[in-house]
C-alpha cells in the first residue's frame, strides 16, 4: 500500500510539473500560426509554428465524419464534400496546400503531445442536428481521455447541450463561445453563472458592447477569453483588461506586445 501511494504521488507530481511547463502568456493562435507563416489553417505545421514562437495555446476546429472520424478543419465542407456526410477516405484524397493530408484529431493530439509548451484549445463545432453536435463533443472528450492528453487540452463549445454532455465526461476547462455576431440570452453573466460555466470565449463585438460584463465575469471568477483579436486597438482593449486568453490570427504581434508591454 505504501509503495502504491508513493507511485501515485510521483505520477501526480509529474503531471503537475508538466502542466506548469506550459508557457504563461495570454496568446492563443487562432487555427495555429498561419496568417504570417503561409501554413494552412489547422495544419500540423501551423500548430508547430505557434508552439515554436511561444504561444500559450493554439486553437483548432473539430468535425465528425459519417464513419466516426474526428477531423481537424474549420469549415463544414472540405474539397466540396460535407464532412458530416463524408467518409474520411474520401476527404483525404485532396491534401492541404502544404502537402499534409487532412489530419485526424488523433494524429493532431499525438503531434501536440511531443511538446510541453503550448496547449491545444479544441473548438468543438456545432454542425448539423443537436445529436450530431453532441456526438462531436462526446467523441472528442473520449478521445482526449483515451490518449491521456488531458494536460495538453482545453475546449471551446458554442452549443449548450454539447457543453452539458461533455461536462459529464471531462473536468477539463470548457469555455462557452456564445454565437458569432448574434447575442444570445445565455451569454449574459447571470445566465453563465446559473449554468455553472467557468470560462467564456466571446467574439470581441459582444464584449465591446458590454464592457461591464468583463468586471462582472472577473468578480465571479470566470476565465476570460476573446476572439478574434487582430487589430492593434483590439489588442490594447483586451490587454488593458487583463484577459486570461486572447485569440488572434497575429500571434507574433501579440506576443511582441506581451513581452514588451507596449
Amino acid at each position: 500500500m505504501k509503495r502504491l501511494f508513493i507511485i501515485l504521488s510521483f505520477l501526480l507530481c509529474a503531471t503537475t510539473v508538466m502542466a506548469q511547463n506550459f508557457r504563461q502568456n495570454c496568446v492563443v493562435a487562432h487555427r495555429g500560426a498561419w496568417k504570417n507563416t503561409g501554413h494552412p489553417q489547422n495544419s500540423l505545421a501551423s500548430f508547430r509554428a505557434a508552439a515554436e514562437m511561444g504561444c500559450h495555446g493554439s486553437e483548432c476546429d473539430v468535425h465528425l465524419t459519417v464513419d466516426d472520424s474526428l477531423v481537424v478543419t474549420h469549415d463544414p465542407t472540405y474539397n466540396g464534400l460535407e464532412i458530416e456526410h463524408a467518409k474520411y477516405a474520401d476527404l483525404i484524397k485532396k491534401p492541404l496546400k502544404n502537402g499534409e493530408k487532412l489530419p485526424t484529431l488523433r494524429e493532431y493530439i499525438a503531434f501536440v503531445k511531443k511538446q510541453r509548451g503550448t496547449k491545444l484549445i479544441i473548438d468543438v463545432k456545432n454542425i448539423g442536428s443537436d445529436e450530431h453536435a453532441v456526438a462531436i463533443g462526446v467523441a472528442t472528450a473520449k478521445l482526449v481521455k483515451e490518449m491521456e492528453a488531458e494536460p495538453w487540452v482545453e475546449y471551446l463549445v458554442a452549443h449548450i447541450p454539447t457543453y452539458d454532455a461533455m461536462r459529464e465526461i471531462t473536468s477539463l476547462p470548457i469555455a462557452y463561445l456564445g454565437r458569432w455576431k448574434v447575442e444570445l440570452p445565455e451569454m449574459h453573466p447571470d445566465e453563465v453563472q446559473k449554468r455553472g460555466i467557468k470560462a467564456i470565449d466571446y467574439q470581441d463585438i459582444h464584449l465591446f458592447n458590454h464592457p461591464d460584463w468583463v468586471d462582472t465575469f472577473r468578480q465571479r471568477g470566470v476565465h476570460l477569453n476573446a476572439w478574434t483579436i487582430n487589430s492593434e486597438e483590439g489588442m490594447t482593449w483586451f490587454l488593458d483588461r487583463k484577459f486570461d486568453y486572447i485569440t488572434t490570427d497575429n500571434p507574433e504581434r501579440l506576443l511582441e506586445r506581451v513581452k514588451t508591454g507596449k
